[in-house]
């Protein structure tokens, strides 16, 4: 952009340097290219002159690279609101783009990362502030989930030439804690069951069966269905292209149900009511709440299939100390298609996993112990 013409008065001055008549002498003011505030600068011209050019080099031309670095006005925070506006709605995997919650839950952490880290600018914040950070996270899960992203960010933060290297990729990950979680019996399933909503009931029913997340069972449309095949796209492996596209057989047998179904086709067709709504985990909602993980009102939410489920295991008095959650009923199924003759491989392309250890890995949370009983005589 060019400037405008100096004023006659001005002409012998150096660039942002102004001079102004009080009374009989001349007074001399400095403005700030980057903030546009004047400074005063007394009455000595040669001073004025000579501060206004030492300014202008560092403000305006900046030759050197400590200037560019010591002067820059990027701080972490508006690099993790960029990271987050600019680079993530980017990001391919294999040339997908990032699904809806995963999206979600990147733009969650970095509101975290923004809260407790982005007071720092790239010239003060070092790696034992990120080690720091890192180190108050609750558990193993969460500590490598939240350094994950931040290697991802500082990543391209060494690309984009704003910090010499990944402070975040040098801190080495934590060993996974075993999972505390009980495992879900069919017994704790028929009580939860009983005291779950109508769409929750439905949501069980396609889990423990259709063996899919919660976020696969929320999406699921009754018009999903082609040529006696449901498909479904699932969400966690869609960026890695293996196994993700799946059609489920409508004729497929039940594992288990509650109500009484036979085939999944039965399960689809309990969900149907009155309400026409393309989604088979649905209700009527007296209030309509917007939320981007909906594209229909009465859809339900991730967050509201996992609440009404744990609502539901309370009303059944299932008290316990880290409880079976939503997710659990995933290895249940498991468990209950193994028995019906089902094997891991089988049980993989069903999930989705990419690695046949992630399946085995839900199987071994319901290993059956086998009582060994004694002779009769070594007993006496």
């Amino acid at each position: 952009m060019t400037p405008r013409p100096r004023k006659k008065g001005n002409k012998d001055l150096p660039e942002n340097l102004y001079a102004q008549k009080r009374g009989s002498r001349i007074y001399y003011s400095y403005r700030n290219p980057e903030t546009t505030k004047y400074h005063g600068f007394g009455f000595n011209k040669k001073e004025a002159i000579d501060a206004a050019i030492q300014l202008n080099n560092i403000l305006v031309q900046r030759p050197d690279l400590i200037g560019r670095v010591v002067h820059s006005k990027d701080t972490l925070k508006e690099y993790l609101e960029y990271f987050r506006d600019e680079i993530i709605p980017q990001k391919r995997v294999n040339g997908q783009p990032l699904s809806d919650s995963t999206v979600r839950e990147y733009s969650r952490l970095i509101k975290t990362f923004i809260a407790e880290l982005g007071h720092h600018g790239f010239e003060t914040i070092r790696q034992s502030h990120i080690a720091e950070y890192l180190n108050t996270r609750s558990t193993a899960e969460v500590y490598n989930k939240h350094r994950a992203l931040l290697v991802m960010i500082f990543r391209q933060a060494v690309s984009d030439e704003k910090y010499p290297d990944n402070i975040a990729e040098k801190i080495v990950k934590r060993d996974m804690d075993k999972t505390k979680r009980h495992p879900l019996t069919l017994e704790q399933y028929e009580l939860i069951y009983k005291h779950a909503s109508k769409p929750i009931r439905n949501a069980m029913e396609l889990s423990l069966n259709a063996l899919q997340r919660r976020s696969d069972i929320q999406s699921w449309r009754f018009d999903s269905k082609h040529d006696d095949y449901y498909r479904v796209i699932i969400q966690k492996t869609r960026k890695h292209g293996i196994n993700s596209n799946i059609e489920i057989p409508a004729s497929l047998p039940v594992a288990y149900s509650a109500a009484g179904a036979r085939t999944l086709d039965d399960i689809v067709r309990n969900c149907r009511d009155e309400y026409a709504c393309p989604y088979l985990v649905h209700e009527p909602r007296q209030r309509r709440k917007e939320s981007k993980e909906k594209t229909h009102s009465m859809q339900l939410s991730v967050k509201q299939i996992s609440d009404g489920f744990a609502e539901a295991r309370e009303a059944a008095g299932i008290k316990m100390e880290n409880p079976p959650t939503f997710h659990e009923l995933l290895a249940l199924g498991e468990s209950l298609r193994e028995k019906q003759g089902w094997t891991t491989k089988q049980l993989q392309l069903l999930r989705g996993h990419r690695k046949e250890k992630t399946t085995q890995d839900y199987l071994d949370r319901h290993i059956e112990w086998v009582r060994i009983e004694m002779p009769e005589i070594l007993s006496k």
